[in-house]
């Protein structure tokens, strides 16, 4: 008896150190993971967006050819690369050209003085980094230089985080929404239920998340059915997008959408920076996300009276279309696990009882 309550116990702590060894092996394989998500939020942001400054920016130069030819050559030295730039008619042109977004800044140069027209509804950082640049230019020319913002930011938001943030509030937990609707909140219903749900999710956030923004705040004002239009294709792209991949690939697939869109589309878009203030490819590659095609939108229609918004929106129409097309394409390729031996074109039903049989069910 006594050997046998040994061997009993010696079973027990074998238990339970082979116990200990899994949640061991298990924690570092964790936090081997959650480490290398953490490296690739570090390369995204901190390697994206470390060294900001000026990259092909395009500017307009009014006058003559001999004026902006001199202007663009004393820039050009200053800040090899920084801009590019395109002639104007006359300084009404330049403005024009400013608000149809085909342009960031325009320099109207003259012989004593010049003058610099900006926008800092575009990106406070490429601002100050465009009158830093032709400032020292003119500096170096001893021609005093004269700056108009044309287009200043809302005073409740005077850094334009607000477009930033309005884009990554739906952004973030549509994903999760997307990915949820496929594991704990719908599993059982047909894909075309969860794109009915998506829909309706996504009109409701965009709805509160504008209410709140303009509303509320008054951070992003003047065209609140614009902003919730967008808005709610956003959320309606990344859901449908996350819960797709969710549908075919499970959490690896949702986690790879999550990262392209969080960290890679986030960063890649310039944030409040903008797009050329970071790495030419990488801002490229943004454009082609859904945070760096949504962000333009929500600032053009609310800075520059919708302006330069049909391709972006296009871009967010394709994501959303491909979700849209993954997860129908998933209801008839790649339907739901089924239980062994459970077959689907039957369901169980009482068998009546005979005289002095048991009850059974086919």
């Amino acid at each position: 008896m006594h050997g046998f309550t040994a061997t009993r116990r010696s079973a027990a702590r074998d238990r339970d150190r082979h116990e200990r060894r899994r949640t061991l092996v298990g924690g570092l394989i964790g936090a081997l993971f959650v480490t290398i998500i953490s490296a690739i939020f570090v390369i995204c942001f901190i390697g994206g967006l470390h060294s900001p400054g000026p990259r092909s920016v395009p500017v307009g130069l009014v006058g003559s050819p001999a004026l902006s030819s001199r202007a663009s050559s004393a820039v050009g030295r200053q800040a090899p690369g920084a801009f590019t730039f395109s002639s104007y008619p006359s300084e009404a042109a330049a403005r024009a050209a400013i608000t149809r977004r085909t342009i960031d800044a325009a320099l109207v140069p003259g012989l004593t003085a010049e003058h610099l027209l900006v926008a800092t509804a575009v990106s406070p950082a490429e601002t100050n980094a465009i009158i830093k640049g032709f400032s020292a230019a003119a500096s170096r020319a001893h021609v005093p230089l004269t700056v108009q913002n044309i287009r200043p930011l809302h005073s409740s938001d005077p850094e334009g985080l607000s477009q930033v943030f309005f884009v990554v509030a739906l952004l973030a937990p549509s994903l999760a929404f997307g990915n949820q609707l496929i594991n704990r909140i719908g599993p059982r219903l047909n894909e075309f239920w969860h794109l009915a749900i998506i829909t309706v999710y996504a009109l409701i956030i965009s709805a509160v998340a504008t209410a709140i923004a303009d509303g509320v705040i008054g951070a992003l004002t003047g065209a609140p059915w614009a902003i919730f239009g967008v808005g709610a294709l956003l959320a309606f792209a990344a859901a449908v997008m996350s819960a797709a991949a969710t549908r075919w690939a499970g959490g690896i697939g949702y986690l790879v959408v999550l990262l392209l869109f969080v960290p890679v589309g986030i960063s890649s878009s310039g944030t409040t920076l903008g797009p050329h203030m970071i790495t030419q490819w990488y801002a490229d590659l943004g454009k082609a996300l859904p945070p760096g095609t949504a962000q333009p939108v929500v600032r053009n229609v609310t800075y520059f009276n919708s302006n330069a918004i049909l391709d972006p929106l296009l871009v967010l129409s394709a994501w959303a279309l491909a979700g849209v097309i993954a997860l129908a394409l998933a209801a008839f390729l790649h339907p739901p696990t089924r239980q062994p031996g459970q077959n689907p074109q039957q369901t169980p039903q009482a068998v009546q009882p005979t005289h002095g049989q048991a009850a059974t069910t086919t």
